[in-house]
């Protein structure tokens, strides 16, 4: 597979649309469709699953991402970083965000931080966050904002810079099935749908669970947090998640709250940079910003 097939399966995949993946690339969007199909044949594969919003990496998908992520961002950076020379002191930041973070922070945020910081371009990279926090040690990536808790990045700086709510939301179809408050017995007897276990938001809910002596076996797993609400809006069952993510979902009444005995203890996203290194001032200019908005 060479580079130019490699980086339109990295774009589709970064923004899970084929239409943005063409317009970031400056082709058609059969354009894109045919390579995407051409890559799927060589190899005897699914590599997306298609919907009306766009598109979704399948296991194979995800195997052929994790391969050629770093190099290719690796590729971007220095592409990006010859442009910006070459653009009268643009600047391109690469910024990591579990989408979490994305939701309940960055997409407020980053309108403020364009206007203070007019002349910086920012690419922004979606993963988990032990893939983050990696990716931040290894200088892939500027900094990142993740959420807690988290393991490792011993190397790292970590500001906790907004407060999450975590809630128990159902399908607006089960309001007259499910009351609140809930009791903790009664969860394991409803359909759940909740992050894959080696993700670390589904480790802190399995480890709330399990201190009341619960444990949910869930009907459906995904490894996105943004994919949460609208499983949930389809009646397929149950889900913790940030009130945020779930506020538009509650107000067109979609789903509701449910109300349980005991509050998920606090998280919170947090800003992660490398310890020790050798900022640029504009880096370090935005770390201060961020972290004085945030005081």
């Amino acid at each position: 597979m060479n580079y130019t097939y490699l980086n339109v399966f990295y774009t589709v995949a970064k923004l899970q649309n084929i239409s943005k993946a063409a317009a970031e690339l400056g082709v058609t969007q059969p354009a894109v469709s045919r390579i995407i199909a051409n890559i799927e044949r060589e190899h005897n594969t699914k590599l997306f699953l298609r919907s009306k919003t766009g598109v979704t990496l399948t296991r194979e998908g995800i195997q052929l991402f994790e391969m050629i992520k770093n190099p290719l961002i690796e590729l971007e950076k220095i592409s990006d970083n010859i442009a910006s020379k070459r653009e009268l002191g643009d600047v391109v930041i690469h910024i990591g965000a579990t989408s979490t973070a994305l939701y309940c922070y960055l997409f407020k945020s980053l309108e403020n931080i364009k206007k203070e910081f007019p002349n910086v371009n920012f690419r922004i990279y979606s993963n988990s966050s032990a893939n983050l926090l990696n990716m931040v040690s290894k200088g892939i990536l500027d900094f990142a904002f993740i959420t807690t808790p988290f393991n490792g990045g011993n190397d790292l700086e970590v500001y906790k810079i907004s407060k999450l709510n975590d809630i128990l939301i159902a399908p607006i179809s089960m309001k007259n099935e499910i009351k609140s408050p809930l009791s903790f017995k009664s969860l394991a007897k409803h359909p759940f749908i909740l992050l894959s276990k080696d993700m670390q938001y589904r480790q802190f809910i399995d480890d709330f669970l399990a201190k009341h002596s619960i444990h949910i076996n869930p009907v459906y797993e995904t490894d996105s947090s943004a994919i949460l609400p609208p499983f949930v809006e389809l009646g397929y069952g149950l889900t913790f998640i940030p009130d945020e993510m779930a506020k538009k979902s509650i107000e067109e009444g979609k789903c509701y709250k449910v109300d349980i005995f005991e509050k998920l203890p606090n998280r919170y996203i947090a800003f992660v940079i490398k310890k020790d290194k050798n900022y640029s001032n504009i880096i370090y200019e935005i770390k201060q910003a961020v972290l004085k908005e945030n005081k």
